[in-house]
């Protein structure tokens, strides 16, 4: 009996991909200069693949000139053990969205 894919797997097949046709767009067509992803792409991947999934992105980013952006709550990020001359925590912007009556997204409150 076949055992079935892990969710992590096929998510990390996803950034695989994202990476392959963020490097060919922009190496012959300029690109739209990022790659962006979302949190939800590393539910259930092992935080040391996390962490150098975001070294990959960071990296491929450099080499493109582009920009690697990637949204994660910092009690996630907190749990990522990165090697030491990759300085994580130097490329986070500690954007925080605000709960409170003068708080909100981009100018809207959401009830």
């Amino acid at each position: 009996m076949a055992g079935e894919r892990s969710g992590g797997i096929a998510n990390m097949e996803i950034f695989a991909l994202d990476c392959a046709l963020f490097k060919i767009v922009s190496n012959s067509l300029g690109g739209p200069g990022f790659l962006m992803h979302y949190s939800h792409l590393f539910d259930g991947v092992d935080p040391r693949q996390v962490a150098a999934a975001l070294k990959i992105g960071h990296t491929l980013a450099d080499a493109v000139q582009g920009q690697y952006i990637v949204t994660m709550n910092s009690d996630a990020f907190s749990k990522l053990s990165f090697p030491s001359e990759f300085n994580a925590s130097a490329k986070c912007l500690p954007i925080v969205l605000d709960d409170s009556e003068s708080g909100g997204l981009f100018g809207f409150r959401f009830d």
